[in-house]
């Protein structure tokens, strides 16, 4: 089963994000360093998934980790802040990799990484890129972590980092995006097995489809005339939008570092 595993918002400085976020109410901790690609990071989770807040310490590390093609890192180097990439967890990361390569796709991975945590205690992970050279927006990468969940999330709200918001029992629920057109989102999906739905909004003039996983929606928007997509696409280009959280205490917007968080008491 594929489900929502996080997504990277790019900032300047990882522990003011904590600052920010937390000041909204929203629970968030410094994480740690990833020393093979000279990023850090700050997290705030739900259950889970989460999202995560990346930014450089080592210049030179960076720029090497950014040379792997369809690479994090290589999406970083292009959107210097904002909401850049999402994962995907997966526990068939081998086949999915096999799966994917055979379909046509460009592969790099799975590899294994692991850091480090403040306690001494170690978490790994593989990650699989995966790219379509015709595609004008980045595919989601696929991320297997080695620890059971039970055993994460046990470990995480020991630890503090899973905990309650203040701003509400939120819950990530929908990731919007501004594309081109469906062409390689609904060949992955359709590799992928996940379940799309399509509607067409004809008073703003954009094509819509909705790709459901288990644990949020991702809201993939195509521009067809003048209305809020086609004004999103030409001030910003294509990419993610915002990232919708429901179950706040009250209605509001946060806008930080390029990134649009929405929160809503539905």
């Amino acid at each position: 089963m594929y489900v929502f595993d996080h997504v990277v918002h790019v900032v300047k400085k990882p522990e003011l994000a904590v600052e920010c976020l937390q000041n909204e109410g929203i629970h968030a901790v410094i994480g740690g360093k990833h020393e093979m690609w000279g990023t850090y990071n700050a997290l705030s989770y739900f259950d889970l998934s989460y999202i995560e807040c990346i930014g450089i310490f080592d210049d030179a590390q960076f720029e090497q980790a950014a040379r792997e093609k369809h690479s994090l890192h290589a999406s970083i180097a292009q959107d210097k802040s904002g909401l850049t990439r999402f994962a995907v967890r997966t526990t068939t990361i081998e086949e999915d990799a096999k799966k994917f390569r055979e379909a046509g796709l460009e592969v790099s991975g799975p590899t294994s990484f692991s850091r480090t945590r403040e306690d001494g205690s170690v978490v790994s992970w593989q990650l699989l890129y995966v790219g379509m050279p015709t595609a004008k927006v980045a595919c989601p990468f696929f991320i297997q972590w080695d620890e059971a969940a039970g055993v994460r999330r046990e470990l995480l709200e020991t630890q503090g980092v899973i905990a309650k918001h203040a701003a509400g029992n939120l819950q990530l629920a929908e990731l919007h995006f501004i594309v081109p057109d469906f062409v390689a989102i609904e060949k992955l999906a359709a590799l992928c097995g996940v379940t799309i739905e399509k509607v067409s909004n004809i008073d703003d003039n954009v094509d819509i489809m909705n790709v459901l996983l288990p644990n949020i929606t991702l809201v993939f928007q195509c521009p067809t005339g003048d209305g809020y997509a086609w004004d999103y696409m030409l001030d910003y280009g294509y990419g993610i939008q915002k990232l919708v959280l429901t179950g706040a205490n009250t209605d509001q917007v946060i806008e930080y570092d390029g990134a649009i968080y929405e929160m809503t008491t539905r």
